[in-house]
């Protein structure tokens, strides 16, 4: 494929700065683009490169000064960038509707029109399966499970009974949903199990990374809502609910019954303690440890996790400690020689 300059600014709605009929034939990251190729900036860790680039093309911030031959103005780099990537390397189309002779599909089970399920899916009596779903090979869909239209379940990938999925989600290989939640209890002879009777409810165009794992509730659902991106390998516990369009980066995990509410962004191997309530955008920096709610709105950050700039400060004085010790050290020396020259 190959489009001017001039036609992919159109495609993102973006302003020129350069010459508009120069053809582009492919995509690339900025510090390994080849003539021909055009890449983005958002990230300012990056703009070095610009200097270096092979690249024929750069889409940038609107108000981006580079003097670089051939640019694209745009508001959002990153959305821009996503755009032409799909034009210029589409997805796999999705394969042909049909059943695998291989797979397990009860009688009980009703499947919609457009429906793709690969080698050795099993799908349990009372399923329910909507239209334009694909289903890869080798994954378990439970009894009296649902899944929406035009969901793409990758291979592995085990929805346990009764749990809902819905329309235009991705679920991706080895994600678990609708697993028993961590319910105990001590008695004197032992570990009692809590039955979780309840179920995972899972919002339409909800992404759902590789080897994440979602809890059912214990008598309430586990929600996840409506737009939300877990990545992978993320764990939510029993009766946890996750507002609309969050995000949850790699290795984090929210224990039982807490709430999280919209917009809210996760950073990688966060940990979230159960019965909280986070508010509406708060955002979390990576390797954090909640043990408290948080209001919405706030940036935290640390172990426990407290406001931004406050656990700033204090990491700052920590790393003084070391001076402030030897500091210390050699006052107590003086005052030492001064008391036996008393």
């Amino acid at each position: 494929m190959q489009l001017t300059l001039g036609q992919i600014a159109r495609l993102i709605d973006g302003t020129v700065k350069g010459d508009e009929s120069v053809l582009i034939d492919d995509v690339a990251e900025i510090q390994n683009a080849k003539s021909g190729a055009i890449t983005f900036l958002a990230n300012p860790k990056y703009a070095k490169y610009l200097a270096t680039t092979a690249a024929t093309a750069v889409i940038v911030e609107e108000n981006c000064a580079s003097d670089f031959p051939n640019l694209i103005l745009v508001k959002n780099p990153n959305l821009a960038f996503s755009i032409i990537l799909a034009h210029f390397r589409p997805e796999l189309p999705p394969p042909v509707p049909g059943i695998h002779p291989t797979a397990v599909v009860a009688s009980a089970a009703r499947i919609g029109a457009k429906v793709y399920i690969g080698p050795y899916v099993v799908v349990e009596s009372g399923a329910r399966i909507e239209d334009n779903v694909t289903i890869l090979a080798h994954c378990y869909i439970g009894q009296l499970a649902r899944i929406g239209r035009g969901t793409m379940i990758y291979p592995n990938v085990s929805i346990y009974h009764k749990c809902i999925v819905g329309k235009n989600v991705r679920i991706h290989a080895g994600a678990v949903i609708g697993s028993d939640g961590f319910g105990f209890v001590r008695v004197p002879h032992g570990i009692e199990k809590i039955p979780q009777a309840g179920r995972v409810v899972i919002h339409d165009e909800v992404e759902i990374g590789a080897n994440t794992t979602i809890d059912r509730g214990t008598i309430g659902d586990t929600i996840i809502g409506r737009g939300t991106k877990l990545d992978n390998l993320v764990q939510i516990a029993h009766n946890v609910r996750i507002g609309e369009y969050c995000f949850f980066a790699a290795e984090s995990g929210v224990a039982g019954s807490t709430t999280i509410e919209d917009g809210v962004s996760v950073g990688g191997q966060v940990g979230i303690a159960g019965h909280l309530h986070i508010g509406a955008g708060v955002m979390i920096a990576a390797q954090s440890g909640l043990t408290k709610d948080v209001p919405a709105g706030m940036f935290v950050l640390g172990s426990p996790a407290q406001e931004r700039l406050k656990a700033a400060q204090e990491f700052a004085h920590i790393r003084s400690l070391p001076e402030l010790k030897e500091r210390l050290k050699k006052l107590e020396m003086e005052v030492q020689m001064i008391k036996e020259e008393e």
